[in-house]
Parts: structure tokens; C-alpha cells; sequence
């Protein structure tokens, strides 16, 4: 039987993903086997999504969000690409009460125009 092979965008996203996957763990401490635990999957599992090897079905990358306490498109964000930065933001402010999220903002507002305003020098 012919080994199965991938196309470099299916390969870069599984990377994407995983490394996603891993960010949003590492954050909370969890460790793969526990996330394997509780998903009801093996350990290698795991493991091999955080490598990008396997991708998972979107109802379990979907499953992974939720106990990671991300949002799905957080875990598919290209994190390269400029766009990704606001979604991202959002994300980690999320949980933050709304003082914290407008000192937030008001810091991002204020830095990006001492930004501004020093490369125009």
C-alpha cells in the first residue's frame, strides 16, 4: 500500500495548530498527558498533534479549545501574519475585568503612537 503523503500547506497548518495547542497548555501548566486524560486519548496523541504530525478532527480541535479555555480560532491563528495580533489580543484579555482591559487598550493606544511619532524623526 502506497504511503500517504501531504501537501506543504496541510503540514504547515498541523505545525500551526500545534504549536498553538502548546502555547495555550504550557499557559495554563498542563501537561500532555493530561490534556490526553482528559480528552480520553493516548498520550502520543498529544504528542503528535503539538508536532504537527497528526491534525485533529475539528469537533476534538474544538474540544482541545474549550479545556485550553481558548477560542478555536485561536488555535488556528497564524501568529506570522500581522492580521493574527488583534485576534490574539482579544484573547488574552479575554478573562481580564474591564479596567484591566481598557488599561490594556489604553497602553496599545498610547504606545502605538510614541511609535508613530518617532519613526516619522
Amino acid at each position: 500500500m502506497p504511503k500517504k503523503t501531504r501537501d506543504a500547506r496541510t503540514t504547515d497548518i498541523g505545525v500551526r495548530i500545534g504549536r498553538n495547542i502548546k502555547i495555550a497548555r504550557t499557559r495554563l501548566g498542563l501537561t500532555q498527558s493530561q490534556i490526553a486524560e482528559k480528552l480520553d486519548v493516548e498520550n502520543v496523541t498529544i504528542s503528535r498533534i503539538e508536532t504537527g504530525a497528526q491534525l485533529p478532527s475539528i469537533d476534538r480541535l474544538g474540544e482541545i479549545a474549550k479545556l485550553l479555555q481558548v477560542s478555536l480560532s485561536s488555535l488556528v491563528a497564524d501568529t506570522s501574519k500581522t492580521e493574527a495580533f488583534g485576534d490574539l489580543l482579544g484573547e488574552v484579555v479575554k478573562d481580564l475585568p474591564l479596567r484591566e482591559k481598557e488599561f490594556v487598550y489604553g497602553f496599545a493606544v498610547n504606545y502605538a503612537q510614541h511609535w508613530r511619532a518617532g519613526k516619522k524623526k
